[in-house]
């Protein structure tokens, strides 16, 4: 057989191996999302900067009376809050006592740790409270 015969013997056999090419899906919900984040991302590099315009020094100077202020306040909660936590009461009912008196003199009195516990773990969550509202001004001044 000459290589002219073997040539073509080879192209008229069936090929083993076939190629297919995936199909490709449009509406891939993973590309779609992609493609939005790229389009927001690109968006966000487009916007124009806004330049912080400069504050007067009566500005500066607000800004630090209202931030010594909070800073005050602050220290005040936190204080307070550790000395909650730090309290501490034993079952005995001799241990502590709570007094409470209102503006026309009234007075409440109790030595029950339950009432007791119940009083700090308000108060706790008061002062965390109140703490977290004042940061968050901090930060918005700042």
């Amino acid at each position: 057989m000459s290589k002219d015969a073997a040539a073509r013997k080879v192209q008229e056999q069936k090929p083993v191996l076939t190629v297919v090419q995936p199909e490709k899906k449009e509406n891939n919900p993973k590309i779609e999302n992609l493609r939005t984040a790229a389009e927001e991302v690109q968006e966000l590099k487009t916007e124009p900067t806004q330049e912080k315009a400069v504050l007067s020094i009566e500005d500066i100077k607000r800004k630090n009376e209202v931030l010594s202020r909070l800073t005050a306040k602050w220290d005040a909660l936190a204080d307070k809050r550790r000395r909650v936590e730090n309290f501490s009461i034993s079952h005995d009912t001799d241990t502590a006592n709570v007094i409470v008196r209102d503006s026309n003199g009234e007075v409440f009195e109790s030595n029950s740790p339950k009432t007791i516990g119940k009083l700090l773990e308000f108060w706790k969550e008061e002062f965390s409270t109140a703490l977290d509202q004042v940061e968050k001004d901090m930060r918005e001044i700042a």
